[in-house]
C-alpha cells in the first residue's frame, strides 16, 4: 500500500504529467487571399502571461521550426490574437498553423483556406 502510495505521488509531483488544458484556437477569416491578414486568437492557454507565441504555418514568411512563423506575446489566462500576413505566394489550398509557448507545442491545430 505504502508503495503504491509512493507512486502515486511521484508520479503528481513530476511536471507535465497534468492533464492538458483544452485549447480552442480561431483563425479569421476562415479563407484568404494570397498576401492577405490572418488572425489566430485564443481566449486561453497553458501559456503565462508575456510569454512568447510563435505560430507556425507554411503560409507564414519567415523560418522556425523548419517552416515559417509570427511571433506574439501571451495575455492574461494565456490568451493572445496574433494577426499577420500570409506570403504571396501561396497556392490555393487548406493549411494549418500551429502554436509553441513556454518551449512546448500546445498540441492543437487550426485550419483555413487560401483561395
Amino acid at each position: 500500500m505504502r508503495t503504491a502510495l509512493l507512486a502515486l505521488v511521484l508520479l503528481l509531483a513530476v511536471p507535465g504529467v497534468a492533464p492538458a488544458a483544452r485549447i480552442h484556437l480561431t483563425v479569421s477569416p476562415a479563407a484568404v487571399s494570397p498576401g492577405g491578414l490572418l488572425k489566430v486568437s485564443t481566449a486561453s492557454s497553458p501559456c503565462l502571461p508575456g510569454d512568447q507565441v510563435t505560430l507556425l504555418s507554411a503560409a507564414y514568411p519567415g523560418h522556425a521550426f523548419g517552416i515559417g512563423a509570427v511571433y506574439g506575446r501571451a495575455g492574461a489566462h494565456g490568451a493572445f490574437s496574433i494577426s499577420a500576413r500570409i506570403r504571396k505566394s501561396l497556392a490555393a489550398g487548406r493549411y494549418h498553423v500551429g502554436v509553441r509557448c513556454g518551449g512546448g507545442n500546445l498540441g492543437v491545430l487550426a485550419y483555413f483556406r487560401v483561395r
